[in-house]
């Protein structure tokens, strides 16, 4: 069973933002999977992997959002940088030593719907008033 599952309401109505949103959910996914209960250095490979996408969107979603003008932006991508810096905590904290996995995951799960459905739901609200 999936420890996260996409909903509808999830989606931004813009095909390349939902298709990679979803691609990070999968991947949390994918790492809930492997995991035991704590994410240790052989298992840090599944973060990296979803940092190096993340920072992949991320690119893509502020490119969107500089080419609209998006007042907010300087905002979103300190979200972003807080969210890669965060995670690769986590990362070289399973490569020093043991992180308790539920905590990894719900930080993940936690920011990434969060942000889904506040920070980048505000980017699309704003596209739809201008």
């Amino acid at each position: 069973m999936a420890f996260v599952v996409w909903k509808d309401s999830y989606s931004l109505g813009n095909e390349l933002i939902d298709e990679q949103h979803k691609s990070l959910i999968v991947m949390l996914n994918d790492l809930a999977e492997a995991g035991s209960d704590n994410v240790d250095g052989e298992s840090s490979s599944y973060i990296i992997r979803m940092v190096n996408y993340a920072r992949e969107h991320f690119c893509a979603e502020e490119k969107i959002m500089k080419e609209k003008n998006y007042p907010n932006l300087d905002k979103h991508i300190s979200e972003h940088t807080e969210f890669i810096e965060k995670v690769v905590e986590f990362q070289k904290a399973a490569d020093n030593d043991r992180v308790p996995l539920q905590e990894l995951l719900e930080f993940l799960n936690n920011w990434l719907v969060g942000h889904i459905l506040t920070s980048d739901q505000k980017f699309v609200d704003y596209i739809r008033s201008a």
